[in-house]
């Protein structure tokens, strides 16, 4: 680590609990969107599913440029709460503000309005504050916890408020969208959201030194950039959040589609829901000692494999309620390793930029995670449109045709176990953990010598 910019102070586990607060808020606004928007959007506002699909995507490639500017600006922001933590802070209300607008089309308009009303929104929440405030949010950690240990629990910690929050989402939302409907939901969830985030905010420091000291470390954009798409871990990582994402949210997505049509009972939404989301609420905070004691590789690899099998055991006994519960837990527990090692590894990859080419660049860097993230989420939503459309899904037919019911559960099972597969083979060529001691011994002497 670079001592010009960091100490190497620990983060209290009360900071740590307030620091994960900020992703369950987020969750409460961008979960919310993955698991319900698509449904809503096709069933409630009559958008057709394709429509929805090709919004979402083209939304998320304007994602990658809006990314690479935050990381910039937060790589330039100096102020006295720090650099990134400021806009996560000043970004909290937006968020509230822009779920309850996305879930809230107006009737009256025609169906072109409806769909420049849905595009305008989905933009407006995706590409300007949900990156200004969940990049900062990402990147702050690199500045909060300097030790790398520290910062794989802290990621852990960050996650395990995550999947709480999205169990009570599972478990909430049905029944409140029946009651109150979008609207009522949307101002709920949109108040929860934003006053977690706050909670982030308020009570957690970052660890650096004068604003000084800062200004000297500041890389111009151009460099930066250049810097940036040099450091192939940066190109791997930001692959793998694509991945991780796409996978995802193609299944929060889906779920509903499939509970509903597939297997006709919407009362076990919850249940299969929770499979895929319990296992890392369980083993979460267990994670740091696992990956200390045997790598982050190792732990990313092998929890690629686990979702492979989980998937195989879905396909095999299509029909059975039992084996998709257990598919699911199979799919869960690999999930756990990439919900906080993966994030963890981009304090990794800056790290590594700073060995090679000794600058560091957090914001920009952390831009890989945000990036991959968003058009991950974009990829997953927009092929669950457009699976749904090529299968002849109708938003207001009683029964789904059998092509219809087809692609749902293609979309279920199939897609997401080769994007899985893909993750895989990415992963394999991505063994950060063999070179970084290497790293922080090297590392530890620059900062000496300086």
């Amino acid at each position: 680590m670079n001592e010009n910019s960091v100490t190497l102070e620990k983060v209290p586990f009360r900071e740590k609990i307030a620091y994960g607060l900020g992703d369950a808020g987020c969750n409460f606004i961008w979960t919310t969107v993955g698991m319900f928007l698509t449904v809503y959007y096709t069933d409630s506002v009559g958008i057709a599913a394709g429509v929805v699909g090709t919004i979402m995507l083209l939304t998320r490639l304007l994602d990658g440029v809006s990314d690479l500017i935050m990381g910039n600006i937060v790589d330039h922001t100096h102020t006295r709460w720090g650099k990134a933590r400021p806009w996560v802070g000043l970004m909290a209300p937006f968020m509230g503000l822009g779920l309850i607008l996305l879930f809230n089309v107006p009737g009256t308009l025609s169906g072109g309005g409806k769909i420049a009303y849905a595009s305008v929104t989905y933009v407006l929440l995706a590409v300007v504050i949900y990156t200004a405030c969940n990049l900062s949010y990402g990147t702050l950690m690199s500045y909060m916890a300097p030790d790398q240990q520290d910062c794989t629990t802290l990621s852990s910690v960050r996650f395990f408020c995550t999947w709480l929050a999205v169990l009570v989402i599972i478990y909430t939302a049905p029944s409140m969208i029946e009651k109150i409907g979008y609207r009522g939901m949307s101002i709920l969830y949109g108040i929860i959201g934003t006053i977690l985030i706050l909670v982030t905010f308020f009570f957690t420091k970052e660890r650096t030194t004068g604003d000084a000291e800062q200004k000297k470390d500041d890389v111009p954009a151009g460099q930066a950039l250049k810097l940036l798409f040099k450091n192939k871990y940066f190109i791997y990582v930001a692959l793998l959040f694509i991945i991780n994402y796409a996978a995802l949210n193609l299944t929060n997505g889906i779920v509903i589609y499939y509970v509903r049509d597939i297997l006709g009972n919407m009362g076990a939404y919850g249940t299969v829901n929770t499979m895929g989301f319990l296992p890392s609420i369980i083993l979460l905070p267990f994670f740091p000692k696992i990956a200390a004691k045997f790598g982050k590789w190792v732990c990313l690899m092998v929890g690629f494999v686990m979702q492979i099998i989980g998937y195989i055991v879905i396909l095999a006994f299509p029909t059975s309620f039992a084996m998709l519960i257990v598919g699911l837990a199979l799919v869960g527990i690999g999930r756990v390793p990439h919900s906080a090692g993966l994030f963890a590894m981009i304090a990794d990859v800056i790290d590594y930029g700073d060995w090679k080419f000794g600058k560091r660049i957090e914001g920009m860097t952390y831009s890989a995670a945000s990036f991959g993230m968003k058009v991950g989420t974009g990829i997953g939503s927009a092929v669950v449109g457009w699976g749904l459309e090529l299968g002849g899904y109708a938003g207001d037919a009683a029964v789904q045709s059998a092509s219809a019911l087809f692609a749902i559960k293609a979309l279920y099972t199939w897609v997401p176990m080769i994007l899985i597969i893909i993750g895989t083979v990415i992963m394999a060529a991505c063994n950060l953990d063999k070179i970084y001691p290497t790293i922080q011994k090297d590392l530890a002497a620059r900062a000496s010598e300086n």
